[in-house]
């Protein structure tokens, strides 16, 4: 067993944070009626986001439903084990009834949140949202490891606690409590260089201290490997180093980045200006487009090692074309062309979304649905009034989310949907209701034998009753006939 996994913290006082970290996470959860907002643990990996998650349920006692980064977190798997979890009752494991006007509460945890503007999560991010904003009775708790990729209105609608990473002493500590849990010697200086090279990373270090001391019962200095741990180093760190230093050392740490040159690229080029001027800036990027050219060459020929070439180019290479460093605190942005991307990706996914719909239902192929329809349905629901805009929503089956995207209102789409509830529109196969009718008329399929049958049960009482539930079904059949006649003719 990982000893990871074996040690990780029971309740919430043995969490390795500050003493303000935990005060804030339990004034948190014992508030969580009154604000009913997420919480989000945002910090670097290996600081104890996930152990606090679980630690505070098992504090709490609170039961857990975790998605974690290995799950497809689409906008159906959102609404399906978010928002159904937010919203019910808990079971217990002995299946017990657990009412949440008692206070027992089941708290969903969901990991990595910050992956979720991945392809697989097309809408993730919306559909958490429109769960956030119905003030579920289920707590919350998202993780991520970088806070700024999510977006401002998902920052805004949570309770925000940052981590750092923790100092070596820190880690020292719960590796002297493991050794001895372990029955393992080992000298605290061992165990220091075991947490100074893990960079402020619990996890990890507690991983390489396994490593290490498996099969052994004492570990000495000869046991550890000196060298650095490759670990994540942050990109914003190799910024400073690059316009703000002169470490030699910057293009070797720029290596241990999870970061290919072809996005280290975009982080030098968008913060360069923020830094350099005048010559010191056309100097730095006449270089930066060197380096441009040598990863041109690898996409074009696959000749990877010009990476090197490239990677030393954008951050040596920089770092020396200043004549003078900037002082004072500057504040790092990310590339907006990942935003644009990004948006422009997700504007692409949602027509594809609508135009299948217009496909199915027109049945039209998906260019002719775009060539044909697409701009047609957009006008009309944008200048028809509630009521026939609301039809043609429910004949197409678009849910609030393709509304607002199609409109570009808000305010309208949460009308049109709120229309289409309260009258329950929805769409009625017409094939199915011209053979209802048909059986209507005669008697037959709905359960009432041959129409002689009919004949001779219509005589009775029970024949007469049957002859009114034929005429409401009937009714009922046409009143929700949504057909492209209803709102055009």
């Amino acid at each position: 067993m990982l000893w990871v996994e074996k040690y990780r913290p029971s309740k919430l006082e043995d969490v390795v944070a500050s003493d303000k970290i935990i005060e804030k996470i339990k004034k948190w959860a014992e508030t969580w009626k009154e604000h009913r907002k997420p919480l989000l643990l945002a910090g670097p990996p290996g600081t104890g986001k996930t152990s606090t998650a679980l630690a505070l349920a098992k504090s709490y006692e609170w039961s857990t439903v975790e998605l974690n980064a290995s799950d497809q977190r689409s906008w159906q798997i959102i609404n399906r084990i978010v928002g159904e979890g937010a919203f019910s009752e808990t079971i217990s494991d002995e299946g017990e009834f657990l009412s949440s006007s008692q206070g027992r509460k089941k708290v969903i945890i969901l990991d990595e949140v910050d992956n979720i503007h991945k392809k697989e999560d097309s809408g993730g991010e919306i559909a958490l949202l429109r769960i956030i904003k119905k003030r579920p009775p289920q707590p919350l708790i998202l993780i991520a490891n970088d806070l700024y990729a999510l977006s401002r209105d998902l920052r805004n609608a949570c309770e925000i606690v940052n981590y750092r990473r923790l100092d070596y002493r820190s880690i020292v500590k719960v590796l002297l409590r493991i050794c001895k849990e372990e029955g393992i010697r080992a000298d605290k200086s061992v165990l220091t260089i075991i947490a100074k090279n893990s960079g402020g990373d619990l996890r990890g270090a507690i991983n390489d201290l396994q490593a290490i001391a498996e099969g052994k019962d004492s570990i000495s200095e000869e046991d550890v490997a000196v060298s650095t741990r490759t670990q994540e180093t942050d990109i914003f760190k190799i910024l400073q180093k690059i316009f703000k230093s002169d470490d030699p050392e910057v293009y070797n740490l720029s290596m241990l980045l999870n970061e290919s040159p072809e996005d280290i690229i975009w982080w030098v080029s968008e913060n360069l200006p923020l830094e350099y001027s005048g010559e010191d800036l056309l100097r730095s990027t006449l270089i930066l487009s060197r380096a441009d050219m040598f990863l041109g060459r690898v996409r074009r020929r696959q000749y990877y090692r010009l990476w090197k070439y490239s990677g030393y180019l954008m951050t040596t290479g920089i770092q020396q074309a200043k004549r003078e460093k900037k002082a004072g605190f500057t504040r790092y942005k990310r590339p907006m062309i990942w935003q644009k991307l990004l948006q422009t990706r997700k504007k692409r996914e949602k027509v594809r979304k609508i135009l299948s719909k217009i496909g199915k239902n027109s049945h039209l192929s998906s260019k002719k649905a775009y060539n044909e329809m697409f701009f047609l349905i957009k006008l009309l629901l944008s200048v028809l009034d509630v009521e026939r805009a609301s039809k043609i929503c429910a004949f197409y089956e678009f849910d609030e989310e393709d509304v607002e995207f199609l409109t570009g209102d808000e305010e309208r789409a949460l009308a049109i949907s709120k229309y289409i509830e309260e009258h329950n529109l929805i769409k009625v196969d017409e094939s199915f209701l011209s053979g209802f009718e048909d059986a209507v008329e005669d008697g037959t399929g709905l359960g009432f034998g041959s129409s002689e049958d009919v004949k001779r049960e219509s005589e009775t009482e029970k024949g007469d009753e049957d002859k009114e539930d034929v005429k409401r079904i009937k009714s009922k059949g046409k009143r929700r006939d949504l057909t492209l006649d209803h709102f055009f003719g």
